[in-house]
């Protein structure tokens, strides 16, 4: 289980494969477990899959102390250093999708391909989730007592799938959330929350250079999608990718699909 002393923190990371590195980052409150073997094997066949947990997440360092989107990032540019990878494709989800835009903008240097899932600009000019899906989100970190983990995860479930596929893949769903080994703290949560909630990059995003793919499914309730029609917009030569009806979990969902284009758009990155 390799770690490296980065920054402040160590931080917990794995690499899957070979041929030029692809890094994975994953979103509010999960570990590099979030990534199933699968997905990764998708990529670990053409590129150096690397996977790591961000600061306050799994087996990373946790840190009692105010996280921002620049800290993420600077960890994961720290990170690149330690192990000896001057360059790199960034995959990044949800919050790592932030995490990601961040990087692009300080090290654009260390970015050959940015892949931008569930992306959001964050500050005033993103658009905000309803108040009905702040109310779950909110009950899902802060769950009351009589709730049971189950029902937590249902609810949780319904904001990040489409109605048949959890139906159709609860075992599998439950499974995969009772099997997770290092669940991220309530401090981890928090702190990386508030690093979600200052996060800012619309009047930055146009200083980003790099070829630029940004995902999103149509009916995603946690970011939704005219947001990462924002974010294109705003990176010179981005190119939009929306799958019709899909949630805020299209990755998972819609793997097959989203996964060849990525392979295609990073295909063509010389």
């Amino acid at each position: 289980m390799p770690k490296v002393k980065v920054n402040d923190i160590e931080i917990y990371y794995e690499t899957h494969g070979s041929g030029f590195p692809l890094v994975l980052i994953q979103g509010w409150g999960y570990s590099s477990e979030m990534w199933s073997p699968e997905f990764i094997g998708k990529f670990s066949k053409f590129y150096r899959v690397i996977t790591f947990d961000n600061r306050g997440a799994g087996r990373s360092s946790v840190p009692d102390i105010p996280y921002t989107m620049k800290m993420l990032a600077d960890d994961l540019a720290g990170l690149m250093d330690a192990i000896n990878v001057p360059k790199a494709h960034i995959l990044g989800a949800s919050m790592g999708a932030m995490i990601a835009q961040e990087f692009a903008i300080n090290y654009p240097e260390k970015v050959r391909g940015l892949i931008l899932c569930m992306a959001t600009c964050g500050g005033s000019k993103s658009v905000p989730v309803s108040n009905e899906v702040q109310r779950k989100m909110f009950i899902v970190a802060n769950p009351p007592p009589e709730m049971s983990r189950e029902e937590v995860l249902e609810l949780w479930w319904s904001l990040v799938y489409s109605p048949n596929y959890v139906k159709e893949h609860r075992d599998e769903l439950l499974k995969g959330a009772l099997s997770v080994k290092y669940p991220t703290t309530i401090t981890g949560k928090r702190r990386q929350a508030e690093a979600v909630f200052n996060f800012d990059a619309y009047d930055r995003l146009p200083n980003i250079r790099s070829p630029t793919l940004v995902m999103a499914g149509e009916k995603d309730l946690i970011v939704p999608a005219e947001n990462s029609r924002i974010v294109a917009k705003l990176i010179p030569g981005a190119e939009l990718r929306l799958f019709k009806g899909a949630p805020h979990g299209f990755l998972r969902e819609k793997m097959d699909e989203a996964v060849q284009e990525i392979l295609d758009f990073l295909a063509e990155i010389p």
